[in-house]
């Protein structure tokens, strides 16, 4: 929920988190951008899936690392003329920690990803459904 300037808070299942802006585009810099938790989730997502995947096959993997990079004209984010708010390009990468082979390993990301929720919806265009309120304010 966003009242006053840009900062949000957002509630589920017990657990509250705040997003914000930059000041430099009129936030208040109170908390992460909400890129910020995309790219977060989106890691975490995959690098949990991925233990979870080897972990469900027996095979040992003692560390995951998932990192994103993206590159994109920010002027696409202020709705400017000509730019768009896509990525053009995303690159994740995925280091693992393993005594294990690394056909093995493939193998096992490849089964996680294919399995993956939100690295899927990343990945695919999907449709997408808006609903839209508007509660009248009483004066």
């Amino acid at each position: 929920m966003v009242h006053d300037g840009l900062t949000c808070t957002f509630e589920q299942d017990g657990h509250r988190v705040i997003l914000d802006m930059p000041r430099a585009i009129g936030g208040s810099d109170e908390g992460p951008t909400p890129g910020f938790f995309a790219r977060a989730g989106i890691c975490g997502c995959l690098a949990i899936g991925i233990k979870m995947t080897g972990a469900r096959e027996n095979v040992a993997l003692d560390s995951v690392t998932v990192g994103i990079e993206q590159d994109w004209d920010n002027r696409g984010v202020l709705g400017m003329d000509g730019a768009s708010p896509v990525p053009s390009d995303t690159r994740i990468r995925i280091e693992i920690s393993s005594s294990e082979s690394e056909e093995k390993i493939g193998d096992v990301v490849t089964r996680a990803l294919n399995s993956d929720p939100w690295f899927l919806a990343y990945r695919d265009a999907q449709p997408v459904r808006t609903a839209i309120s508007v509660i009248e304010k009483v004066l």
